[in-house]
């Protein structure tokens, strides 16, 4: 039997809010073993918790976790500063550069990551090589804990490769990652 190629969490209630969380964290989580380009776009931003380490089941990844709950921004610098080059594609908002600003202040000297302001984008994802998260959802608080959104995660090699082309030309980004970032 095939293995499922998409997966739809649907956030319309405590069940599927908990599902996103565990999914999105564990396919972040596996980038912090294997670092490899990540783009994430997304109309608006901001910082939500994430992944929980209370029980300190996620210690190996990072010491500095442990006993607490880690936020979407922590982990994004984590992933950039062990090596993951990150495009972060978003509006010219303020509540983006908040976000913006906590993630930066997170980050190593030499950290390769590009911030792209469209004022148009209105698409929503987040993709790796390996997975393609899309959907409603913004990247924000209110996408991961108040709204009625659809996910679709994705692992199709057909599906990753079309929106990593479409995201690279759409917006004019190369791998060339010796830029002024």
């Amino acid at each position: 039997m095939d293995t499922p190629k998409i997966r739809q969490i649907f956030l319309h209630g405590p069940l599927g809010k908990r599902q996103l969380r565990e999914v999105l964290s564990s396919q972040l989580s596996a980038l912090l073993i294997q670092p490899e380009p990540i783009w994430l776009v997304s109309p608006w931003v901001s910082d939500f918790l994430l992944l929980d380490n209370r029980a300190g089941q996620w210690n190996a990844l990072n010491p500095d976790w442990t006993g607490r709950k880690i936020l979407f921004s922590e982990l994004l610098a984590e992933l950039v500063n062990q090596g993951c080059n990150f495009n972060l594609v978003t509006r010219d908002l303020p509540e983006n550069k908040e976000f913006i600003v906590s993630f930066k202040e997170k980050l190593s000297a030499g950290a390769k990551y590009k911030i792209i302001f469209a004022p148009e984008v209105h698409s929503k994802g987040f993709l790796t090589s390996k997975f393609f998260f899309e959907g409603s959802m913004n990247f924000t608080f209110s996408g991961a804990y108040r709204n009625d959104e659809l996910v679709k995660l994705k692992v199709d090699n057909d599906a990753i490769s079309e929106a990593l082309i479409e995201f690279k030309e759409r917006y004019n980004v190369s791998d060339d990652w010796e830029e002024d970032l």
